[in-house]
Formats: C-alpha cells, sequence, structure tokens
C-alpha cells in the first residue's frame, strides 16, 4: 500500500537498518522511521536513569516530569501515524 494509506508501512525494515547505522536506507523505507525509533531510544535510557534517580530524590516530582516529557516526546515523534494530515 502507499505510504498515505499505511504510515507504518516498512517500520520494522527501517528499525533494522537503523540498527546497522544505515539512516538513508531507513528514511527510504519510512519516513517516520527515525522519529519514532528515537523515541524508543529515549525512553529506554530514560528508565535507567530514572530508576536511578528515584532512590535518592522526590518519587512524585520525578514521575510528573517523566509523564509529561513523555507524553510531548511520544506525540512528537508519533504525530504522522495518530493523525491524517
Amino acid at each position: 500500500m502507499p505510504l498515505q494509506y499505511c504510515k507504518s508501512r516498512g517500520l520494522t525494515r527501517a528499525f533494522s537498518r537503523i540498527l546497522h547505522f544505515d539512516f538513508k536506507e531507513a528514511l527510504a523505507l519510512n519516513p517516520y522511521s527515525v522519529k519514532i525509533f528515537l523515541f524508543f531510544l529515549f525512553q529506554f535510557f530514560a528508565r535507567l536513569i530514572i530508576n536511578a534517580f528515584v532512590q535518592v530524590s522526590n518519587f512524585k516530582a520525578i514521575v510528573n516530569l517523566d509523564v509529561l516529557l513523555s507524553l510531548i516526546f511520544f506525540l512528537y515523534s508519533f504525530c504522522n501515524l495518530i493523525y491524517t494530515f
């Protein structure tokens, strides 16, 4: 299907290309793949960092900040898949 009907087409292949540092091919497979991959990469490292901070500081403030930043980054990364322009 054309990209206009199936915006998630080729994401798995694009993620594989990103893991091989072939960003040009990843963008050719799906133009949204790099933003979406960066969202998941950011979430992975955010979980590691937040687990370290939660043990030594204010739990509620960190969780609220994490939810807010994750929500904003999610909307930015997936806006092309969520909204049809």
